[in-house]
C-alpha cells in the first residue's frame, strides 16, 4: 500500500497540481533545487537536491514508498539539457530508488516518444519513434532506462504519457498564445480544422491519483489526452472573444511553417535568444493527431474533465489578460 512518496518536479506547472491533489491522501516529501523558492506550497516536507547530481540525492529518498518522477526538460531545449535533465536525471532518480527499496514508481512521460505521428489513431502499442527532436527522443530513452530498472528490480512501475499540457499555473503555452493573438503574429497551420492537442493539468493530476489507487495500474502505460477537443479554428475563435480583440483569420502551410521554424532556430544559435517559433512548436500543432484514451478510461476510470473552450476562458480569466 502507498504510504510516503517522493516527488521529483514538485514545484512545477504539472507538479504543482499533483501535489495539490495528492496531499489530502498520502505523506508527501518534495524534492527541490538547492537555491529554488518555497512558494505556494504549504507546510510540505521539502528536501533539496539536483537529479542531475546524483551526490546532492543521497539519502533523500530512504523511507518513502513511492516515486513519482516529474522532473524534466520541457518544449524547444537544447540536445544538451534534454540529456542531462531527461536521460541523466532519470537515470539517477531510478538508481535511488532502487537502493532505497521504492516498490512503486510512477514515471510522467509524453506522446512525443510516438514521434508525432498524425492522423492514425495512437493506442498505448504505437511503437517509440525517434525523429531528431531532443525531446521527444530523450523522453523514450527516459522511459526505457525506466523499464529496464523496475523490471530488473521488481518495481511496480506506471508510465503516464500526456498530450501538452495547459491550466491553471501555465507559465508557457497561454502567455505565448496571449501575446501572439494580440500582436497579431499567430499564423493557424493549415486550414485550422484539426483539434487542438491539450489536456488540462487538473485532469494530469487526477491520472496520477488514479494510477496510485487503481492496482491494474501496475506494469501498464496509458495516454493521457481529451479525445473531445474543438478545432483550433474553434478554439482561436472562443480565445479572441474572452481576450475581446478582433479574430484573424491567417494561415500558414504545415511545410513552410516547419522549414521556417528551422532557418528561425538556425538564427537563434547567433543571437543567443530562444527562437520565437521552433520546429517542435510547429509539430506540435500542426497536425491532426488522434491519442487514443480507451485503455485509461476501462482500466483507471480516467475521464477528461475540463472543456478546452471553458478551460481556456478561465485561464485567461484568472491571468486578467482580458
Amino acid at each position: 500500500m502507498v504510504k510516503k512518496i517522493f516527488l521529483t518536479g514538485a514545484s512545477g506547472f504539472i507538479g504543482r497540481a499533483v501535489v495539490k491533489r495528492l496531499k489530502d491522501n498520502y505523506q508527501l516529501t518534495l524534492l527541490l533545487l538547492p537555491e529554488e523558492p518555497v512558494v505556494g506550497l504549504g507546510d510540505l516536507n521539502i528536501v533539496r537536491g539536483d537529479i542531475t547530481r546524483p551526490r546532492s540525492l543521497s539519502g533523500l529518498i530512504d523511507g518513502h514508498d513511492t516515486v513519482i518522477h516529474m522532473a524534466g526538460s520541457v518544449g524547444y531545449q537544447t540536445w544538451r539539457n534534454c540529456l542531462s535533465i531527461n536521460v541523466d536525471g532519470t537515470r539517477n532518480i531510478i538508481r535511488k530508488a532502487v537502493k532505497a527499496g521504492v516498490i512503486r514508481f510512477i514515471h510522467m512521460s509524453s506522446v512525443s516518444v510516438y514521434g508525432r505521428v498524425p492522423d492514425i489513431r495512437i493506442t498505448e502499442e504505437q511503437p517509440y519513434k525517434k525523429i531528431r527532436d531532443p525531446y521527444g527522443d530523450t523522453k523514450i530513452e527516459a522511459e526505457q532506462l525506466v523499464r529496464k530498472q523496475a523490471e530488473k528490480n521488481r518495481i511496480d512501475l506506471t508510465v503516464l504519457r500526456p498530450t501538452a499540457v495547459y491550466g491553471e499555473g501555465d507559465n508557457k503555452f497561454l502567455p505565448s498564445l496571449v501575446e501572439n493573438l494580440k500582436t497579431g503574429k499567430l499564423r493557424i497551420m493549415g486550414d485550422g480544422d484539426h483539434s487542438v492537442d491539450l489536456v488540462n493539468v487538473v485532469d494530469v493530476a487526477e491520472s496520477v491519483y488514479l494510477a496510485l489507487l487503481k492496482p491494474e495500474s501496475v506494469g501498464q502505460t496509458y495516454n493521457i489526452a481529451n479525445e473531445n477537443n474543438p478545432s483550433w479554428n474553434e478554439f482561436l475563435k472562443a480565445a479572441c472573444k474572452e481576450l475581446d480583440i478582433p479574430y484573424t483569420d491567417k494561415h500558414i502551410s504545415y511545410k513552410l511553417a516547419y522549414r521556417l521554424a528551422g532557418l528561425i532556430e538556425f538564427f537563434s544559435i547567433f543571437t543567443g535568444r530562444p527562437p520565437r517559433l521552433s520546429r517542435y512548436a510547429v509539430r506540435l500543432v500542426g497536425r491532426q493527431y488522434n491519442y487514443s484514451i480507451g485503455k485509461t478510461r476501462r482500466e483507471l476510470g480516467y475521464e477528461p474533465s475540463v472543456d478546452l473552450l471553458e478551460g481556456i476562458r478561465q485561464c485567461i480569466r484568472d491571468r486578467q489578460y482580458s
